[in-house]
C-alpha cells in the first residue's frame, strides 16, 4: 500500500511537514484523511489560527492535492 504524508500550515507558521508518513490504501483515502486531520485542527485552533492549510503528498514530485480551510466568526451585533 502507498505511503502519503501530510504536511501543515497553521496561520503564518512556516510548512510542518510530515516525514513519517501513513499507509493508505490510495488517493481517495488520503483525501478523506485530510478533511478529517482538517476538521481536527479547525477545533484545536478555533481562537488561535484563521487558515490552515493542508499537503498531502505521495512520492512524487508534487502534492496530490492541498487542502485549505479558512475560518471566520460573525457574532450577531449588540440589541
Amino acid at each position: 500500500m502507498p505511503r502519503f504524508y501530510f504536511d501543515v500550515r497553521c496561520g503564518d507558521e512556516s510548512w510542518d511537514d510530515d516525514d513519517e508518513g501513513t499507509t493508505l490504501k490510495g488517493a481517495e483515502e488520503a483525501r478523506n484523511e485530510a478533511f478529517l486531520l482538517a476538521r481536527e485542527l479547525a477545533k484545536e485552533r478555533m481562537d488561535t489560527d484563521r487558515i490552515i492549510a493542508i499537503r498531502v503528498r505521495d512520492d512524487g514530485p508534487a502534492p496530490l492535492l492541498t487542502l485549505r480551510l479558512w475560518m471566520t466568526v460573525q457574532d450577531r451585533p449588540p440589541r
